[in-house]
């Protein structure tokens, strides 16, 4: 990982009448896992209807950190993956990372939301070939993922619809939560979520949510993927923002965390939307770490079969972490991100894995390295001024900040970053150095740094 995993010390230039860029004091940038965790679970955040016509209560788990004595913290919204299909709120990695989050002082929230979409006649073939295979080689129900495009379009619009509202709840209804430092964070098909929840404009909705025929007679070969009863109508799904909690706040977050996610329209992040954290793996044969259909490469590879070739056409063609870093580092005034693409080998015939997996271990670095990216963002009350280990002067500055390094045993790296979270320039030496600040305008602004085994962030004003 690029970030250091050590105590990270957020310093400050104490200002009275400005917020420092963390809070100062035992939060530690809200980067340290200090604190035990306490879960309150099935917490209702309110009420939807599923693809079968059928109301569902949406519930979610808190987790708060102990003893923090914090009335403004941030908070984190996660969502579980299983191919909008299956999967829970206590899926063990984002149970892991709600937990991780709140030992860090955050205030984490894993959700339910709506699952399931119509099967498509037209693949029967497919699926029922698919469905004898999938069982022989352990995948049950390998034929519940056929599906029409516009059928996942719609999984994830309501999924969306879902996530904004647990956004709103969180700001609104959980005490203790700072709203203007509020993240989302999924995996696999929370990834999909959780991007599409901060970047999909209202106007780039997907049209698959307007009405539809009715879903053709569900075949028998589906019998297992859906529920009795399920009905074949598809109506308009409502607006993108849904229509839970509204009014009382916006599903406007500060961050992401993508974790194997991908989106189906890269173009919806555009300049100025929120800081993105993302971790893929290389090799990933359920979501492609680049782009292509989702688990076209682990039928091909692990089902090994022509009688499940068809099944992964279906899907929307994605786009993954590789891809949206290539478009991001090339994006005018993109927001500010940082990918880490780790490396798995491609596994052999019968697959043990699909490079798709997470362990506790892995959990652990990823939120580590996404506290640590977005951390110094994080605005909190006014602290007393700590004794620093970077010099930096003068502070205000005009044109130049000077830093004195010296003593740092080795070379220090510097980055410094709008309060928005944008990297603007990035700078690395040992003793005496100068970061040029005169093309930039009046403000607040922080440095991070890191020299071997310390990292922190100050923050720098410039006035003219």
């Amino acid at each position: 990982m690029n970030s250091i995993r050590s105590f990270v010390l957020c310093l400050s230039f104490s200002l009275s009448s400005l917020a420092l860029p963390c809070d100062a004091g035992a939060q530690g940038c809200y980067a340290d896992p200090i604190y035990e965790v306490a879960v309150e679970e099935d917490v209702p955040y309110g009420q939807a209807t599923t693809y079968c016509g059928v109301g569902q209560e949406l519930l979610m788990d808190i987790y708060r950190p102990v003893g923090d004595g914090n009335p403004q913290r941030p908070a984190m919204v996660l969502i579980h993956g299983g191919a909008f299909l299956s999967g829970d709120k206590r899926a063990y990695d984002m149970a892991e990372a709600a937990r991780a989050f709140a030992a860090r002082g955050y205030v984490a929230v894993s959700i339910n939301y709506r699952l399931g979409f119509h099967k498509s006649v037209f693949h029967t073939p497919d699926a029922q070939g698919c469905a004898l295979v999938g069982a022989l080689a352990g995948a049950q129900n390998a034929q519940c993922l056929y599906a029409e495009p516009l059928e996942v379009d719609r999984a994830l619009y309501r999924a969306v619809q879902d996530a904004r509202g647990a956004i709103r709840f969180v700001k609104t209804r959980i005490d203790s939560v700072d709203s203007g430092n509020v993240f989302v964070g999924g995996s696999s098909a929370g990834g999909f979520v959780a991007m599409a929840a901060a970047y999909m404009g209202d106007d780039e909705a997907s049209p698959a949510a307007l009405a539809q025929n009715p879903a053709p007679g569900i075949p028998l070969i589906y019998g297992a993927c859906h529920p009795a009863g399920c009905s074949t109508e598809r109506p308009a799904l409502g607006p993108p923002q849904g229509n839970l909690h509204l009014g009382s706040a916006d599903a406007s977050v500060k961050g992401v965390l993508n974790i194997f996610g991908a989106l189906f329209d890269p173009s919806w992040i555009g300049p100025g939307e929120p800081m993105l954290y993302a971790f893929h793996k290389d090799n990933d044969l359920v979501v492609p770490c680049l782009e292509g259909h989702p688990f076209r490469s682990l039928v091909s590879r692990c089902l090994n079969n022509t009688a499940c070739t068809a099944m992964p056409n279906t899907w929307p063609l994605a786009f993954g972490s590789c891809h949206l870093q290539q478009y991001l580092d090339t994006l005018a005034n993109a927001p500010a991100h940082e990918f880490q693409i780790t490396n798995c080998p491609l596994p052999g015939f019968p697959c043990s894995s699909s490079c798709h997996e997470l362990t506790p271990a892995e959990v652990e670095l990823i939120v580590q390295g996404a506290t640590e990216f977005w951390g110094c963002t994080i605005t909190g009350p006014l602290e007393p001024e700590t004794a620093s280990t970077l010099h930096a002067f003068p502070n205000p500055a005009r044109d130049e900040i000077r830093l004195e390094t010296s003593f740092f045993q080795q070379p220090v790296s510097l980055a410094l970053y709008s309060m928005d979270g944008r990297l603007l320039q990035t700078l690395q030496g040992q003793g005496a150095l100068t970061l040029d600040v005169s093309a930039y305008p009046p403000g607040v602004y922080f440095l991070k740094w890191a020299s071997g085994h310390q990292a922190g962030c100050l923050k720098a004003i410039i006035q003219r």
